[in-house]
């Protein structure tokens, strides 16, 4: 009786469930074969993140908050509010998220914390400015990014910055003065490669390792200021490229990419998580610092301990007031002996992203109500 009973109460749900099993089968044996057929190989993949499509892509981060890099972070010291004020002023107008590295009072550090070849007489500027920088190294590596642009908090910027950016990330995709091959998590996911350990966008001075003149990159650039915006003089913008091979006529036109070999100021950098551990690889744990944070950089360069590419002429400039607000050393004295922000100047680049800054945020609101009226 329990057996004709089950058999007669799950006859029916048997009769459903069959035809549906089947067609679940079906589909699963339908997706597997597609997955197997028609999923890309990693030869296809490979040729993909090479293709010019993604690499047009990739460049595009170049447009992104952080201008193609993990994070922008800026140095300021914090009395110098005045500088924040600006520096906030002129991301947020461009587009552009900045996170503070408070400056370092040299006089607060701890003679133990002293880098060990760090000369007696060194000053207490020269050291706080150090360890801002060395903060900002430190910061990427405490991270779990690959990049972080650093800026200092007096500059300036072409107003197309993001579109030379982007040429430079097409350039270093495709780059001829690479030493090895890019991986292929480089060519996926780093708009400029991970092959250096500093990348110089801010240089004041420029020169390459005069037995590698050869060894560069050059391309036309319509944000390539004047020449008559460049330098002069011992390792100026001119003469560097002059060094590199263009010619007066070339100069104002092109802009050039090469190993990293004579720098100035550090206005605005990039480093790769390998360049903050060498950098603090050098100056802190070896303690192999003398001098100013911008000298002993371009001396790691010089003596091929650290890895680099500087752009020329450069993407980024220091902006100046003029007067004693253009220093943080400075600490007496009128503040206000300087031109001031609205006569300021850049150096070195075409245009001025504070001044279109300034234009744009300039306003006559009672002009404008009385130019409706007579309208």
């Amino acid at each position: 009786m329990t057996t004709m009973w089950m058999s007669s109460k799950f006859g029916p749900l048997r009769a459903t469930l069959l035809p549906a099993l089947l067609i679940i089968v079906i589909i699963v044996l339908t997706v597997s074969y597609h997955s197997l057929n028609c999923a890309p190989s990693t030869a296809d993949a490979a040729d993909d993140i090479k293709s010019a499509t993604h690499q047009a892509a990739l460049a595009k981060h170049a447009h992104n908050s952080s201008l193609g890099f993990g994070e922008i972070v800026y140095i300021s010291m914090p009395d110098r509010t005045d500088r924040q004020d600006a520096m906030n002023l002129l991301s947020s107008f461009a587009g552009i998220k900045i996170k503070l590295i408070p400056g370092v009072n040299g006089s607060e550090i701890s003679p133990k914390a002293i880098p060990d070849q760090a000369p007696s007489d060194i000053r207490a500027s020269v050291l706080g400015c150090w360890r801002a920088h060395a903060n900002a190294w430190r910061y990427l590596l405490e991270s779990d990014m690959d990049t972080v642009l650093i800026f200092e908090d007096d500059l300036d910027w072409n107003p197309n910055v993001k579109g030379t950016l982007e040429t430079l990330s097409m350039q270093m995709q495709n780059s001829k003065i690479r030493v090895d091959e890019p991986s292929d998590y480089e060519r996926r996911i780093a708009p400029y490669g991970l092959d250096w350990d500093v990348l110089y966008l801010g240089s004041w001075r420029h020169g390459g390792n005069p037995d590698f003149k050869d060894v560069v990159q050059i391309w036309d650039d319509p944000d390539v200021p004047d020449r008559s915006r460049l330098n002069k003089g011992r390792y100026s913008n001119q003469e560097a490229l002059h060094n590199f091979g263009l010619t007066d006529e070339e100069i104002g036109k092109k802009r050039v990419l090469a190993p990293a070999y004579w720098t100035m100021h550090t206005t605005g950098y990039a480093i790769t998580r390998r360049g903050a551990q060498r950098l603090l690889f050098q100056m802190s744990y070896v303690g192999d610092m003398h001098g100013d944070v911008d000298v002993e950089i371009t001396r790691l360069f010089r003596e091929g301990k650290l890895r680099g590419y500087s752009l020329t002429p450069p993407a980024f400039s220091q902006f100046k007031v003029g007067g004693t607000k253009d220093s943080d050393n400075i600490k007496l004295g009128k503040t206000t002996d300087g031109k001031g922000n609205l006569h300021g100047s850049n150096n070195n680049i075409k245009g001025s992203a504070r001044q279109i800054m300034v234009d744009s945020l300039n306003l006559d609101n009672w002009n404008e109500y009385k130019r409706l009226r007579e309208e």
